[in-house]
């Protein structure tokens, strides 16, 4: 069961969307299955269905209008939540899916239980899969209701509710990826000439300069022997390392100002607390001990299928850490006509 979270300026217009034929005729049977109090009208059950739409509107934006009046307009004030089952699941009833409407808004902040103040919001369902939430982000003592982490936390409850309702369990991640490119950077790739983004360019050549270094000081040292790159260190009145962030040079905002990225920013395993974790556990063998490190690389490589399967989920992640950090090497030592490659892999 999966949940996805919008925001938006306009209440009718996602009323109307949802009790509408949608983009290819796809809703069927739209209706109401569970509201702030159980009481809001309903235009897929009532003869009037015009005029029910007007009315619902007008009872979800009732706080958003006091507000307006007191100089206190939300310019995003619709909060929108679709919550999906899996292809595999049995269908629900409208008393199961309010109960699950009822959770997310509970969980999310935006009406917790027993609060007379949370948002108005209503569940609406027109296919048997799926259910809408909409709501307005303005509480009754006419403050907005921030929602922060939303998705995470919907996405927990709805992890608990796959549990109890015995759906199908959704593999979840970490949420340590890295974040993916927005839009806007990829358009100023785009416009720039460049084949990546800045965050994207960043992060391999943070992650490269952690493959080759020894320790967090040659690490910085690294990262400003790097053509291209504008770096700043903040340190702590001992002296030592505290973090790290960077720009790509000529990647600039509207003031002319470098876009500076933090280590987290790039990656979450990319904040210097983490770095420098694994590089004070790193233990360099002695020369004379060391095995060839193409044969080591290759031989640990091959036994990776063999340690995903054993249910060891920490020594799984530790053998794919390590071949990220070996692609991530690969191109400071290889020909320069494989390098654009071997940068494909370590990226992917």
């Amino acid at each position: 069961m999966i949940a996805n979270i919008t925001s938006g300026r306009s209440t009718r217009h996602l009323i109307t969307y949802l009790y509408g034929p949608g983009r290819a005729n796809e809703h069927t049977d739209p209706h109401l299955v569970t509201s702030w109090d159980g009481f809001a009208p309903d235009p897929g059950r009532h003869p009037d269905e015009r005029a029910a739409k007007q009315q619902l509107v007008q009872a979800l934006d009732l706080r958003v209008n006091q507000a307006r009046q007191l100089g206190r307009e939300a310019k995003q004030h619709v909060w929108h939540c679709s919550v999906r089952a899996a292809p595999e699941d049995r269908t629900l009833s409208d008393e199961e899916w309010a109960t699950i409407a009822r959770r997310v808004v509970h969980a999310t902040g935006i009406a917790p239980d027993g609060d007379p103040d949370g948002c108005r919001w209503v569940a609406v369902r027109h296919a048997n899969d799926h259910i809408h939430i909409a709501a307005t982000t303005v509480r009754g003592d006419l403050r907005n209701e921030k929602h922060w982490n939303d998705y995470l936390t919907a996405d927990r409850e709805l992890e608990a509710v796959e549990k109890d309702y015995g759906l199908h369990r959704i593999v979840r991640g970490d949420r340590t990826a890295a974040k993916r490119p927005s839009r806007a950077e990829q358009e100023k790739a785009h416009r720039t000439g460049r084949p990546q983004t800045a965050r994207e360019q960043l992060r391999t050549a943070v992650r490269t300069a952690v493959s080759a270094a020894a320790s967090p000081e040659e690490f910085v040292r690294l990262l400003n022997d790097t053509d291209g790159l504008l770096v700043e260190v903040q340190r702590f009145p001992s002296g030592d390392i505290r973090g790290y962030k960077l720009a790509l040079a000529g990647d600039d905002n509207a003031a002319g100002e470098p876009v500076w990225f933090s280590g987290s920013k790039l990656a979450s395993d990319l904040s210097f607390p983490k770095i420098r974790e694994r590089l004070s556990a790193t233990e360099t063998p002695e020369p004379n001990n060391r095995p060839h490190p193409w044969h080591q690389a290759t031989a640990t490589t091959e036994r990776i299928p063999h340690r995903l399967d054993r249910g060891d989920d920490s020594a799984a992640q530790a053998h794919l850490a390590a071949l990220g950090e070996a692609l991530d090497a690969l191109p400071l030592a290889a020909p320069a006509s494989l390098r654009p490659n071997l940068h494909q892999a370590a990226t992917a």
